[in-house]
C-alpha cells in the first residue's frame, strides 16, 4: 500500500504512560495460583508426619516447591516492576516511577543509541543506551510506548529518525488496540461468567432433559460429561471468535498506518462490525453443536 502522508513527531508532548491494568490482574492472580500448586501436598505431608515418617514429608515438600517457586519468582521479577511502573514524557526528558516510588530522570540529550526490536504487529521493545552505557528497556506492555520514541526523535531527529522506528511504531500501535479491546472485554466479567459459565450448566441440564424425547441420549447420561463438552466447545468458539477478529482489524489498522501513519485511531464502526459477524458465528455454530449432542 502507498503511503500518502510521513509520520511527524509531535514537538513538545508531553504525557503520562502506565502499563497495561491486565499486567496487575495477572500478578495478582500469580498469588493464588501458586497456592494453588502447594495446597495439594499439604494432607500428604500432614499425613507423613503423624505417620512419624518425616523423610516422606519432606520429599513431598521437595516436589511441593519448584513449581510455585517458578511462578512467584515471575510475578515479582517480571509483573509487578511492569504492572506499577510510571512513565512521564517531557520535550526534553522521560521522568520513569517504579514501584518503589523513587523518580529516574532520563535526559535526551544523554542518550547515546536507541535499539529497536519488535514482532510484527504485536510485540517489540526497545533499548535507550545512555553515554555512560546505563540501559533502559521498554516493550510493547507500556501504554503508547511509541510517545517515548516520538519524544526523541522530536527532540534529536539526528539520532532518532522518524523513518527509523516508523515499524516499531505501527507493531506498538496495533498492539496498543488489541490491549484495549481485551481490556475492555474484561471489563464485562459479570457477563462473561453468565456467557462461559452459568449458560454451560442451563444448557446441559436442558440437553439431558429435551434428549430422551428426540435423540438417543439418557435423562442418566453423566451430567458432568455433557457439561464439560458444551463447557470446552462455548470456550474454544469465544476464544476464536475474539482472536481471529482481532488478527483482522490489526492487519487492517496496520495498512491504514501504512497509508495515513498520523492517524492512530481507532476504527470503531469496523471493529463493531466485524465483531458482530464473529458473535453470530459463534452462537450459529455453538447452538448447530448443542442440536448434534441432543440428536446423537
Amino acid at each position: 500500500m502507498e503511503q500518502s502522508q510521513t509520520f511527524s513527531p509531535r514537538a513538545g508532548l508531553k504525557r503520562t504512560l502506565s502499563d497495561r491494568a491486565l499486567l496487575k490482574l495477572f500478578y495478582y492472580l500469580l498469588i493464588p495460583v501458586a497456592l494453588a500448586f502447594v495446597l495439594p501436598f499439604v494432607p500428604m505431608i500432614l499425613m507423613a508426619l503423624e505417620d512419624g515418617t518425616p523423610l516422606t514429608a519432606i520429599s513431598f515438600v521437595a516436589l511441593a516447591i519448584p513449581m510455585p517457586a517458578i511462578i512467584l519468582f515471575q510475578a515479582f521479577s517480571f509483573f509487578k516492576p511492569l504492572a506499577f511502573s510510571q512513565v512521564t514524557i517531557f520535550p526534553d526528558r522521560l521522568q520513569m516511577l517504579g514501584k518503589d516510588k523513587k523518580n529516574i530522570d532520563v535526559s535526551f540529550a544523554d542518550i547515546k543509541e536507541v535499539k529497536l526490536s519488535h514482532l510484527p504487529y504485536q510485540g517489540g521493545s526497545f533499548t535507550l543506551v545512555m553515554k555512560d552505557d546505563t540501559k533502559y528497556r521498554f516493550t510493547v506492555i507500556l501504554e503508547r510506548s511509541e510517545y517515548v520514541l516520538e519524544a526523541i526523535s522530536s527532540f534529536n531527529p539526528e539520532l532518532l529518525p522518524p523513518t527509523s522506528f516508523e515499524t516499531y511504531r505501527r507493531t506498538a500501535i496495533c498492539a496498543d488496540h488489541n490491549y484495549t479491546r481485551m481490556n475492555d472485554s474484561l471489563k464485562n466479567w459479570r457477563m462473561l461468567v453468565v456467557k462461559y459459565m452459568l449458560l454451560p450448566v442451563i444448557i446441559s441440564v436442558v440437553v439431558l432433559l429435551l434428549a430422551p424425547y428426540v435423540g438417543h441420549v439418557s435423562i442418566t447420561d453423566d451430567l458432568d460429561n455433557v457439561f464439560r463438552k458444551i463447557t470446552l466447545v462455548n470456550l474454544i468458539l469465544g476464544v476464536a471468535s475474539f482472536l481471529i477478529p482481532a488478527l483482522y482489524i490489526t492487519g487492517l489498522t496496520n495498512q491504514a498506518l501504512i497509508k495515513e501513519p498520523n492517524n492512530a485511531r481507532r476504527n470503531m464502526a469496523l471493529e463493531g462490525k466485524v465483531y458482530k459477524i464473529a458473535t453470530v458465528v459463534h452462537w450459529v455454530t455453538f447452538v448447530a453443536f448443542v442440536i448434534y449432542i441432543v440428536m446423537r
